[in-house]
């Protein structure tokens, strides 16, 4: 870039908009947290919610807040894979947004025309993909915007997923994939008497990292995931995680931090958390967790997911404004 370039680019701001869910969210945590992080490397960066006042306070964040009143022509928007109604508002505003795809099984269900879900990805300066399968099915689903995709990843902090003093607990939520965790929890309770089953809700994220340093072993009910979260907190609070890789969660679900079950299969979920069981039994089982828990925080540490947004900014030609 010559000084004269430098001299005349122009600082755009980032804005993340979010749904105003006070519940706990992946999706949600993921969007604060790239904008924190874009923030920390020079970014103007902000999440947007859509209720004067709203901030998500479940978990720890500096992430600046704007709304929606806030909007101005010269933002960029970053639009979730949930939201093409308000992607269709801005590209009628003519403001510039992308669209975060957290989730590619989420994309055909927001929106039951399809012409004009094509036409609103069309439209978009780029399209942010959060997976490997993500970016697979984007690719499939719609070809002509194939060269438009981005890949990030999301963060995962070590300083509070991590091990610590581990208990006969099992730790998983049961709102995945509901039916199958009625199903499978009360057969290994009647079978395993001397482990705890611990569910994970109405937990926020300081609880449910302080859980997961603590159990042994994850439950994974995941399913038509993007990029499941919860299963890579757990693996990094060395945690064996056995259950489902929910389709997204294939790219980082090797052993033998991660055990797979077949969707659906109970009798094989149950088989497979007795061989979790007797793995963790041996003597050296927590050291041979370590090399893939190194693998994790690297993978979905700081420095690494910062690499990923700066290349995504960059395509998008927006400059960092320090």
């Amino acid at each position: 870039m010559t000084a004269n370039q430098t001299n005349n680019r122009t600082t755009q701001r980032i804005l993340y908009a979010t749904p105003d869910i006070p519940h706990p969210s992946g999706g949600v945590k993921v969007l604060y947290r790239h904008a924190e992080l874009l923030s920390r490397i020079g970014y103007d960066a902000h999440v947007m919610h859509f209720s004067p006042g709203f901030r998500c306070d479940w978990f720890e964040h500096n992430a600046s807040i704007v709304t929606v009143d806030d909007l101005r022509q010269t933002d960029m928007v970053i639009v979730p894979e949930t939201m093409p109604d308000f992607a269709e508002e801005l590209a009628g505003r003519g403001i510039r947004y992308c669209i975060f795809v957290q989730n590619g099984y989420y994309v055909l269900p927001s929106q039951p025309d399809i012409a004009r879900l094509c036409a609103c990805y069309r439209k978009a300066t780029a399209i942010i993909s959060i997976s490997e399968d993500t970016t697979d099915m984007l690719q499939s689903l719609m070809p002509d915007c194939a060269d438009k995709i981005v890949r990030v990843r999301f963060p995962v902090y070590s300083d509070r997923f991590s091990p610590d003093d581990k208990e006969n607990i099992v730790t998983f939520m049961p709102r995945k994939c509901e039916l199958h965790a009625k199903n499978v929890v009360p057969w290994l309770r009647m079978q395993h008497p001397e482990w705890h089953f611990q569910p994970l809700m109405d937990m926020s994220e300081a609880e449910v990292a302080a859980q997961l340093r603590r159990s042994r072993i994850f439950l994974a009910f995941s399913d038509f995931e993007g990029g499941p979260l919860p299963p890579i907190e757990a693996a990094m609070s060395g945690n064996l995680v056995v259950g489902y890789h929910g389709w997204g969660g294939r790219e980082y679900w090797w052993e033998p931090n991660f055990m797979e079950v077949p969707v659906g299969d109970v009798r094989c979920f149950v088989d497979r958390f007795d061989e979790a069981c007797r793995y963790l039994n041996q003597e050296l089982a927590m050291q041979t967790l370590e090399p893939g828990i190194a693998y994790l925080r690297h993978r979905y540490g700081e420095a690494e997911v910062s690499g990923t947004l700066q290349e995504c900014a960059e395509i998008l030609a927006l400059y960092p404004s320090n």
